[in-house]
């Protein structure tokens, strides 16, 4: 088993097994889950093998296994595990409500995030994937917002908060904060230059729109 697999293993067990469990039930979403999270994935993936052939980012080969169409198998399954674990939160938060920020105006919020993205995108824009990364979120939280999809803005919000924490540890380990094995590297050129550890701080903004879009698709084809 690869380093990269042994990460997505760890990520992925927990939430599954809880999944089963008779106070939460989330398993009863899953036939929900498997169209949502797929077509949520297309977007990234395509993105990804695009990014991988421009070097923007690549992958170490000591790390990952067999490619596919350029990306390792590993990277195929991140955009199936971390989502679901992603949905998993939201559903527990929104379900018990079990908020660690409360009484607070989310929009007004994603309207500061969208200028804050919008300037920085603006004089940054030889930095192609600071560049697509804040645009692409722009334009998920503008869909969000524009057709009214039902969700809960302070549950996505709250479980967002809380999966910043296990990112960390994950993209961080990906990435080589805690030993000197880099799964993933990004062309600095190509970036800010802004790290936490050695996270670029796109990768939160991406992590944030991900879990958007997911959440987005997943909402609506429960409405159907």
């Amino acid at each position: 088993m690869t380093y990269y697999y042994k990460i997505l293993f760890l990520s992925f067990i927990i939430p599954f097994i809880f999944s089963f469990h008779n106070k939460i039930n989330f398993h009863k979403n899953f036939k929900f889950i498997i169209i949502s999270i797929p077509l949520s994935s297309i977007f990234y993936i395509i993105w990804d093998i695009i990014f991988t052939e421009m070097g923007v980012w690549g992958f170490n080969k000591d790390y990952v296994s067999t490619y596919i169409i350029n990306l390792p198998v590993e990277e195929y399954l991140f955009f199936l595990i971390i989502p679901f674990c992603c949905l998993y939160t939201y559903y527990v938060i929104n379900k018990y409500k079990a908020y660690l920020v409360k009484n607070f105006d989310w929009k007004k919020f994603q309207f500061l995030f969208i200028l804050i993205l919008f300037v920085t995108l603006v004089l940054n824009l030889s930095k192609i994937y600071t560049l697509v990364c804040f645009l692409s979120c722009i334009l998920i939280i503008f869909v969000s917002n524009k057709f009214n999809i039902n969700y809960s803005k302070s549950s996505f919000h709250n479980t967002f908060i809380l999966i910043t924490i296990p990112f960390l540890i994950v993209n961080g380990a990906l990435t080589g904060s805690f030993y000197n094995q880099t799964v993933v590297w990004y062309n600095n050129d190509m970036i800010l230059g802004l790290r936490v550890f050695t996270i670029p701080i796109e990768d939160f903004v991406y992590s944030y729109q991900l879990q958007l879009l997911n959440l987005l698709i997943y909402s609506k084809i429960k409405r159907i």
